[in-house]
């Protein structure tokens, strides 16, 4: 069980075309950090193609995912469906201002999160996947 104050790595990707959204994010992400004595390694993708090569490299060891839906080529959606192929455990955290929310249930995502985006909404995920008790759509 987690416990505040604890000192736990985990890996995160943002992946959103448009970086200040990716450093809003990594903002209160670096808040929540402090606020809870914990410490996450975060990387950005600028698309999903770029976060899919990362998961073809092998070199994916991700313990969450933060995924626009409306990017420049490939889709949110569409990026966390190849995702699955290579795992299908890892929370995906979609943060949109897309309204079709059925349509990301396929890829069975921990949240969905609308645009804009409140402080609260993410720390109550990164809460979740802290505890381990989370519980995937699908």
């Amino acid at each position: 069980m987690f416990q505040r104050g604890a000192i736990i790595l985990l890996n995160i990707a943002l992946c959103d075309d448009m970086p200040v959204l990716r450093d809003i994010l990594e903002m209160i992400i670096h808040e929540y950090e402090t606020e809870n004595n914990v410490q996450f390694h975060i990387d950005h993708f600028g698309s999903g193609e770029e976060l899919i090569e990362k998961y073809r490299e092998g070199h994916s060891n991700f313990d969450l995912l933060f995924l626009d839906n409306y990017m420049k080529k490939l889709t949110g959606i569409k990026t966390a469906l190849f995702i699955r192929k290579y795992n299908e455990s890892c929370p995906i955290v979609f943060v949109t201002a897309s309204d079709a929310q059925h349509e990301f249930m396929a890829a069975a995502p921990l949240a969905i999160i609308g645009k804009p985006f409140k402080k609260e909404c993410i720390f109550e995920v990164l809460d979740k996947v802290l505890t381990g008790r989370y519980r995937q759509y699908g």
